[in-house]
């Protein structure tokens, strides 16, 4: 579809990058490092005022930060339906870092100091932002994207909270676990003027997620008998982590990292954030971040245990030994398999160089080659055809000259040619002449025939399909432990997976509390076979009537609330069961692998000797024939002498 811009620029729009409850993403065919955004309904005249204002603040400064409106789009009757923004490319959601297996996939080679290195960077972004006059408002894990660099960048945009000349674009949305307890008791969004420190909170709930592996500050174990949920605790600043609450209720997780283990400064920013009503701001985050980052060391076990310096021992070795937990997770915990040896050692048993052909240059020595001798009866022919000329020739001149009789002269001269062309001498003699021609002839196209079989093999083409072949089964050959990595990945993943489906079927969507969802929409649900939390994930493939992208999105984002909670503890028996039939599997593609290289290596040297011998062959054939073609030019030159 094609759409205009504001300065008559043309989008024609590409393959669909995503669709959510507000609108469609697409590509650009032209412009490929922006993507258009369309709506899904008509937008208000309000609405479409804020996205020309948000075009007119566009700078260098806020896009660093943000996919930012760049362009409004309007269809063809000129009715505004979207808008242009830069391409995030290479970026993924802020909440896939919580995961440890979201980690290891993402970013393999990123322990603690990168998730302290992220947190710094979301400071940074919310400090920009709030220099440029812009409050973020709803501020959620699901639209902050991030990078292997750790750069951040905010996405939706179009729902941040604007000044204009004489009133405010207000942010009417909003996720409860992100929402400070002021904003919570207003009940309502609508017509609420948030602020920067609004947005504090925000930030550190976020910063206390990536510091704490994904769990939220005010979730946890309750004193009480009756439990209350993240929105409740928000409402009662019960934060979860709190050293200073001598009376609180709420008590972190079991097996979670402790917040004594990160500077005192830090542990004082979180107390003002979630206890306080004037909070620190981002820019205290960022000298505070900075300050932890400088002070992160590395375990020697593993490269990806990296931690605060103040701690006297690694935590992670100690969840990893102690509570069977993994937080960062390498190799390391899975037992190292020899099934594939030494790799290079089997392949370079079987190297081929390319066979290079060379042309056929032969030079005989033709000093050593006389023409035939000819049968002495062709010299009688030829004496015979010239004496019955000579005679005729005789006769012709006495007819014309003594007798006066043109008529016999004319007679002998016709007679002469006749018999110098007819006669049974010539023809005898004309007859070897193309005999001796045809040998000629066929020596030389048996000499051009054997040429081309020595500069063009019948068997270079197969060598060359074999070569090919060989080169192919050494290649994958040499990537199985790549593939034996990818394997044990797959089977990891789906052991993390198992587990975490397991934990996830243990909450109920009928009895638990989620935003929007009534009875009505619950009913539905469970009539399509969507239950509990874990079933929510079949929501990208099974339609539920009623069930629209907007709450799909609210469902996934109370699904990841609930997957902050879990604890990954491997099943060790499981692991090594599974990577056994990981190892099997590749241990037999080795084998079949070695035998067609075995079998390809030998056809190939088999072919080769084909080709040497038969090029020795040959080379004594070529010279052969070309030393007879020369004797048959040879006697093809005399003998036309001698016939003519």
């Amino acid at each position: 579809m094609t759409l205009h811009g504001l300065n008559t620029e043309q989008y024609i729009t590409g393959r669909e990058l995503g669709r959510g409850g507000e609108g469609t993403v697409y590509e650009l065919q032209q412009q490929t490092n922006l993507v258009l955004k369309k709506y899904n309904e008509p937008l208000t005249p309000e609405r479409i005022e804020k996205l020309r204002l948000m075009v007119a603040m566009r700078c260098a400064g806020i896009e660093a930060y943000a996919a930012w409106p760049a362009d409004i789009v309007s269809d063809d009757q000129g009715t505004v339906c979207g808008f242009v923004m830069r391409k995030l490319s290479g970026f993924v959601p802020l909440h896939m870092i919580f995961s440890p297996m979201d980690r290891k996939k993402l970013f393999p080679d990123k322990g603690y100091n990168f998730l302290v290195h992220i947190a710094r960077n979301l400071a940074t972004a919310f400090h920009k932002l709030h220099e440029a006059g812009l409050v973020i408002g709803d501020v959620n894990e699901g639209n902050i994207l991030i990078n292997a660099s750790g750069l951040v960048a905010f996405i939706d945009c179009d729902s941040f909270q604007l000044k204009g000349a004489d009133n405010f674009f207000f942010c009417e949305v909003g996720v409860p676990r992100y929402t400070p307890p002021e904003l919570l008791k207003e009940g309502s969004f609508e017509k609420v003027v948030r602020t920067a420190n609004t947005d504090s909170f925000s930030l550190a709930v976020l910063i206390f997620q990536l510091l704490f592996l994904g769990r939220h500050p005010f979730a946890g174990k309750n004193k009480l008998a009756a439990d209350f949920d993240e929105e409740t605790a928000i409402r009662k600043r019960e934060f979860a982590y709190s050293l200073e609450n001598k009376k609180k209720k709420l008590f972190p997780p079991n097996d979670s990292f402790s917040i004594t283990n990160l500077s005192d400064e830090l542990v004082s920013l979180f107390h003002r954030a979630f206890e306080q009503d004037t909070r620190p701001l981002p820019a205290d985050w960022i000298m505070e971040l900075d300050n932890q980052l400088k002070d992160i060391v590395t375990c020697g076990v593993s490269r990806l245990h990296t931690y605060p310096a103040k701690m006297s021992d690694c935590p992670w070795c100690f969840y990893q030994s102690n509570r069977g937990i993994l937080y960062f997770l390498d190799d390391g915990y899975i037992k190292a398999n020899t099934v594939l040896g030494d790799i290079e050692s089997f392949v370079n048993g079987f190297v081929i160089e390319k066979l290079e052909l060379k042309k056929w240059d032969g030079k005989p020595d033709y000093t050593t080659v006389t023409a035939s001798a000819i049968d002495q009866r062709f010299y009688r022919y030829r004496n015979y055809k010239w004496a019955s000329i000579c005679i005729l020739v005789i006769y012709a001149i006495i007819s014309f000259v003594l007798h006066f009789n043109p008529v016999g002269a004319v007679a002998a001269v016709m007679m002469t040619f006749v018999i110098y062309q007819y006669s049974p001498w010539a023809m005898k003699l004309n007859e070897e002449l193309k005999k001796m021609i045809s040998v000629r002839q066929l020596l030389g196209a048996k000499l051009d025939a054997a040429i081309r079989e020595y500069d063009y093999p019948a068997d270079f083409g197969n060598y060359s399909k074999g070569l090919e072949l060989l080169h192919k089964y050494v290649h994958d050959f040499r990537r199985l432990p790549e593939e034996l990595a990818r394997r044990r990945k797959l089977m990891e993943e789906r052991i993390y997976n198992e587990q975490l489906g397991h934990y996830l079927a243990l909450f109920p969507i009928e009895s638990h509390e989620i935003p929007s969802f009534g009875t009505v929409k619950k009913t539905a649900l469970s009539d399509n076979g969507i239950r509990t939390a874990a079933d929510i994930s079949r929501l990208n493939t099974v339609k539920v009537p009623g069930i629209g992208p907007k709450n799909i999105q609210v469902l996934l984002s109370w699904q990841r609330q609930l997957a902050s909670g879990f604890v990954y503890i491997p099943d060790h028996n499981a692991m090594v069961s599974h990577l056994e039939e990981v190892s099997n599997d590749i241990g037999k593609i080795k084998a079949k692998l070695e035998q067609l290289i075995r079998k390809e290596y030998q056809s190939l040297n088999y072919i080769k000797l084909n080709i040497s011998n038969r090029a020795a062959i040959l080379e004594r054939h070529i010279s052969d024939l070309a030393l007879k073609k020369y004797q048959a030019e040879l006697d093809v030159d005399i003998f036309r002498k001698l016939a003519a």
